[in-house]
């Protein structure tokens, strides 16, 4: 029996999804499909993605779009857009909320019974390009994602899911190449980058089996 791998986050999962006849996009999602094809994994994939989504979005939507999918593996990536809310609008997700609200989603789905859980880290890197909006605050994005990005892991941790640590690697990237190169507006990969998440999922995902 083929396994349905279902992704859900925000824009960085979505890459115009919509717009692909495939419904995967055209980022990390599409790579792991490319891949798993390759290596004769039967695997379905869906992309249930949405631009903007913050933590409050995704528990909002998850009954419908994780849970009910029925996925053998359920993809979650999100956390960044709390972080960037917080800077334009004023509107912060504390710590402690964004926690209750992680937890929540996937409390609820170790109570559907999801055989497999995946958690992606989000990153942030110092946005260089003229024109990326969230340029001056730097300083902010990446303190404020520094104090979800443990509590992440631990949830991870707890709910016995597999952990794609992409900070470190991301931060590691940089530093070789420069962050035009990784993510040039501090927030999107470019197709380095989602080449770099993809293989980090990738590795994440082997463990499962």
């Amino acid at each position: 029996m083929s396994r349905t791998i279902v992704f859900i986050g925000d824009s960085i999962t979505d890459c115009d999804r919509r717009s692909d006849p495939l419904g995967l996009g055209g980022g990390y999602v599409d790579m792991i499909a490319s891949a798993l094809r390759h290596r004769g994994d039967g695997a379905s994939l869906v992309n249930t993605g949405v631009s903007g989504d913050r933590i409050e979005h995704l528990q909002a939507r998850w009954q419908e779009d994780a849970i009910d999918r029925k996925p053998t593996v359920l993809s979650v990536y999100a956390g960044v857009n709390d972080t960037l809310v917080a800077f334009f609008q004023g509107r912060p997700t504390p710590p402690e909320v964004f926690e209750q609200r992680y937890a929540d989603i996937l409390a609820r789905t170790a109570a559907a019974g999801v055989p497999h859980l995946v958690v992606v880290e989000p990153f942030y890197v110092e946005a260089t390009q003229d024109n990326a909006p969230w340029r001056e605050g730097n300083a902010f994005a990446r303190a404020d994602l520094d104090s979800k990005r443990p509590i992440i892991r631990t949830l991870a941790m707890r709910y016995g899911a597999a952990y794609v640590p992409l900070q470190e690697a991301v931060d590691a990237a940089v530093a070789e190449r420069g962050p035009a190169v990784v993510a040039p507006d501090g927030v999107h990969p470019s197709s380095f980058g989602d080449r770099l998440i993809a293989r980090l999922w990738l590795d994440a995902y082997e463990k499962l089996r």
